[in-house]
Order: structure tokens, then C-alpha cells, then sequence
């Protein structure tokens, strides 16, 4: 495996754990009330963007796209 295909995996991982994290799926901390606040201030951003990561990470993954 080449290193732009190994890069488009973590990218892609980070996206899943990322969106996980903004759904509340994965606690970020045990502190409920922390991870409301951090829900609150960074959910939506990561709701968005997280599918994105996730998108061009497979397709650097894949080899459809360049890397670093």
C-alpha cells in the first residue's frame, strides 16, 4: 500500500470517529454535561463537514484522488 492510499484511510476513520462524536454516539469524555457543551458548539460544523472527510479520504483511499 502506498502512503497517499495509507493517509486516505486515517483520513477517512477520523471523518467516521468525527461524525460519531458530533451524533453523540461516541462520548468524547464520560462528563455528559461537557459533551452537551461540546455538542452544542462544534455538533453542526461536524454534522456537515465529517461526511465530507470521510468521502475524501475513501477516494484518496482508493487512489482516485492525489495525496500529500
Amino acid at each position: 500500500m502506498q502512503m497517499f492510499q495509507v493517509w486516505g484511510v486515517f483520513m477517512a476513520v477520523g471523518g467516521v470517529y468525527g461524525a460519531l462524536m458530533a451524533w453523540g454516539v461516541v462520548p468524547r469524555n464520560p462528563d455528559p454535561e461537557r459533551m452537551a457543551l461540546w455538542q452544542q458548539k462544534y455538533g453542526k460544523m461536524m454534522k456537515i463537514i465529517c461526511p465530507f472527510v470521510v468521502l475524501a479520504g475513501t477516494l484518496q483511499a482508493l487512489g482516485i484522488v492525489g495525496g500529500p
